[in-house]
């Protein structure tokens, strides 16, 4: 997600701030964690899983946090104006140098970064946040990237905004080229109802067969609501290129709201968020899943199931899109609600579908009873008539982050960006297995009678399956130190979990980027941890908002998830946001890094 949208209460009042301290002290830290209880293979006659009975047991539901369909209502406040009062203190580090080394063997993928020609980051260089990548699974040395990217400046706005560039390498990862997506947004020519769109997020990759890319996009306008609606316009967007990500086809709407083809206004109570996309690599057919927002007419959150659309003619043309949750009418008593958000879909090597995303369990529609049965969950559910119905498995409760009162998101202790527990899936084509991942806090400390957070843990919680339906119990891979916004890839039966940690950060402020593997991983006590960022950096550097007692808090977003992938040859690719600019050429600021890891360990 960008930060216009169901961001939490938080006024983000300017895009580009940095925070006082640029570096803070590097240290070592202990030994990963893995699951306490060594947990049995995969059988795939076992069950379905509903909850991992250990887990429940080891936390009574005493948290004060809020359920899903609570952090789901809280829409953020602001629609992009900058405070006038306030200066950006990424300003401070203008002609100076960037106090961080070299960062090889890391890459920056930004090429060519833009600098803030007015405003309160004046001088600063722009934001790139949110990745996505995807390999060519015909050419392990083709990857493409993306991001949030913030260096296009909007005339509407008078700031700079958010809209769709590529990262592309055919050398392996060793050098990117950076192509902006045509005419997807306002600023960069969008005709029809993309002239209403001011910015585009929410960017993530899939590749077809026959270097055949899928760009996705959510685009929305940063206008006010029309007539009676309650949401401007907005949609779900997709370029296509046949070169393997040099050359983009103009996009199209997928679904559009608040919005005419040829960009008349209209009224609308619906907002179209998180998309994801993936891709039959056998006939090139193409699923996008997103979650739709639904109003009350007076604006207040009703509901925001999963949704999902298909194309059969490589991304020309889409369905008309089928719901994947219950309705609200349809809600059987005990069940899953249709309060979800974060969808990852993935195509199995025989067509069928499976999409991961987390959702909310209740005794009611009020699913007021978090702590006494009502909880938040992980679910898969699969499709095997390329997407018209579905089955659906509880894979694990889901423990989300503790709330932040006054920045109304949900965080890290001591830091500020807001996080979430939203899946992550990959799918092995050679062994027919799934793997997920998402990140939660169900090892953290709180307060047993009050049920306040102590301090958060947040560990990445990882399951396998060989059927979607079937999974094991979970496995939590971390380290003493909080981890968050995981991704995780498998090939030939190797999986690798990536995600930032704070293990190498004796402030608990300052971020890593680090990888966990195995081929054996269910039956492993503990996974030792692989740093891949050079040096921790400083997540405060962009973005700052005030909270709910108009204090200015710096740090306020990073992006909602990061990205990796394994291609043929076996090499990881992991994409995340990282703090350090580029030493030497720019001031810090986020920008989008990536390292090419050859995997290498003894099977087992």
């Amino acid at each position: 997600m960008t930060v216009s949208h169901r961001a939490g209460r938080t006024v983000l009042v300017a895009l580009l701030v940095l925070a006082g301290s640029l570096v803070l002290p590097i240290v070592g830290g202990g030994t990963a964690q893995a699951a306490a209880a060594r947990p049995a293979p995969i059988d795939p006659g076992a069950p379905v899983v509903q909850a991992h009975a250990k887990t429940q047991a080891a936390l009574p539901d005493q948290r004060r946090s809020p359920g899903l369909k609570a952090l789901l209502s809280e829409k953020d406040a602001d629609r992009g104006s900058e405070g006038p009062h306030l200066s950006a203190l990424c300003q401070a580090g203008v002609g100076l140098p960037n106090p961080y080394r070299k960062v090889a063997p890391n890459v920056d993928q930004i090429v060519g970064d833009g600098i803030v020609a007015v405003g309160s980051q004046t001088g600063c260089s722009t934001a790139q946040n949110e990745n996505t990548i995807a390999v060519n699974p015909e050419n392990p040395k083709n990857l493409v990237a993306g991001t949030n990217d913030y260096r296009v400046f909007n005339s509407r706005e008078q700031r700079n905004d958010s809209t769709g560039y590529a990262y592309t390498t055919f050398d392996g990862g060793t050098s990117w080229k950076n192509i902006q997506l045509p005419r997807l947004t306002f600023p960069t020519g969008g005709t029809g109802a993309f002239a209403q769109m001011d910015s585009a997020g929410d960017p993530v990759l899939a590749f077809g067969p026959h270097n055949t890319v899928y760009y996705g996009n959510i685009v929305f306008s940063r206008g006010a609501p029309t007539g009676s609606g309650t949401e401007a316009a907005n949609g779900i967007a997709l370029n296509v290129s046949h070169d393997g990500g040099l050359h983009w086809d103009d996009p199209i709407l997928i679904q559009a709201d608040g919005v005419d083809a040829s960009g008349n206004l209209l009224p609308s109570q619906f907002f179209n968020d998180k998309i994801w996309l993936a891709a039959d690599q056998a006939n090139g057919r193409v699923y996008v899943t997103w979650t739709r927002f639904a109003d009350n007419p007076d604006g207040s959150y009703l509901e925001s199931p999963i949704v999902v659309s298909a194309s059969s003619d490589y991304g020309r043309s889409f369905s008309p899109f089928h719901r994947v949750d219950t309705t609200l009418a349809g809600f059987p008593s005990n069940g899953l609600t249709p309060f979800s958000q974060g969808s990852n879909p993935k195509v199995g090597r025989d067509g069928t579908l499976y999409i991961a995303y987390e959702g909310e369990m209740c005794k009611t529609l009020a699913c007021d009873q978090i702590g006494h049965g009502d909880r938040d969950v992980t679910v898969v559910a699969t499709s095997r008539d390329r997407g018209r119905t579905f089955t659906k498995a509880v894979v694990d409760t889901n423990y989300d982050f503790p709330f932040d009162q006054p920045l109304g998101t949900s965080t890290l202790t001591g830091e500020n960006f807001r996080i979430n527990s939203f899946p992550q899936l990959d799918y092995d084509r050679t062994t027919g297995l799934l793997a997920l991942t998402w990140a939660d806090d169900r090892n953290g400390a709180y307060d047993p009678t009050t049920g306040a957070s102590i301090k958060s843990n947040g560990d990445n919680i990882v399951s396998l399956s060989a059927d979607g339906s079937r999974w094991s119990p979970t496995v939590a891979v971390g380290t003493s130190a909080d981890e968050v916004f995981g991704a995780i890839a498998i090939r030939d039966g190797v999986v690798v979990v990536t995600s930032y940690t704070r293990h190498y950060d004796s402030s608990g402020i300052n971020l890593d980027y680090a990888y966990w593997t195995s081929t054996d991983l269910l039956r492993k006590r503990s996974l030792p941890i692989h740093r891949i960022s050079t040096q921790s950096s400083n997540p405060q550097v962009q973005f700052l908002g005030t909270d709910d007692q108009g204090n200015v808090v710096q740090g306020t977003f990073i992006g909602d998830y990061t990205g990796a992938v394994l291609g043929a040859d076996l090499v990881l690719h992991p994409s995340w946001t990282d703090f350090r600019g580029n030493p030497g050429k720019t001031t810090p600021n986020q920008d989008s890094y990536t390292s090419s890891i050859r995997l290498a360990f003894n099977r087992g």
